[in-house]
């Protein structure tokens, strides 16, 4: 997982400073030419691709994105970048490119924001799994004189 943010990381870098020096932007034309498609292509993609590993293994990104000094302010330009070409993107992407931006900026996130696949997420909700095990009562095996007491 390391070496693909670090490879994800990169290619944004890059393809932003191609798009940039040639002014791609949504409201501009459509690139004509092959290398800035492939550019745009690619860091729309990644930029999918890192919300993705973000979102669903939350604790292990953010420690690997520790020693990354600028890495949340490189994926905040990558984010509104990226959403700003939702006629290109699906909604499931812009969706989670808006979930993204919540998980990454605190300062951002709504009070229902909440990401199930962070591991204090998941203890809270293991707890009550756990209780709710422990009131199922076990019947004893074996022969008996009375039919067990099932109630509808």
């Amino acid at each position: 997982m390391k070496l693909g943010i670090d490879e994800i990381l990169r290619l944004i870098r890059e393809e932003g400073g191609k798009l940039r020096g040639n002014s791609i932007t949504a409201e501009s034309e459509f690139p004509k030419i092959q290398e800035l498609i492939n550019a745009l292509a690619q860091y729309l993609e990644n930029t999918c691709l890192f919300g993705e590993l973000v979102l669903h293994f939350p604790d292990m990104a953010y420690r690997i994105l520790k020693p990354v000094s600028d890495w949340r302010e490189l994926m905040t330009q990558a984010l509104n970048y990226s959403k700003s070409f939702d006629h290109i993107l699906d909604d499931k992407s812009v969706e989670m490119l808006g979930l993204l931006n919540q998980e990454i900026n605190e300062d951002q996130r709504t009070d229902s924001y909440v990401n199930p696949y962070r591991e204090a997420a998941q203890s809270t909700s293991g707890e009550n799994v756990k209780t709710k095990k422990k009131s199922k009562t076990k019947t004893k095996k074996g022969p008996s004189m009375t039919p067990p007491k099932t109630e509808l």
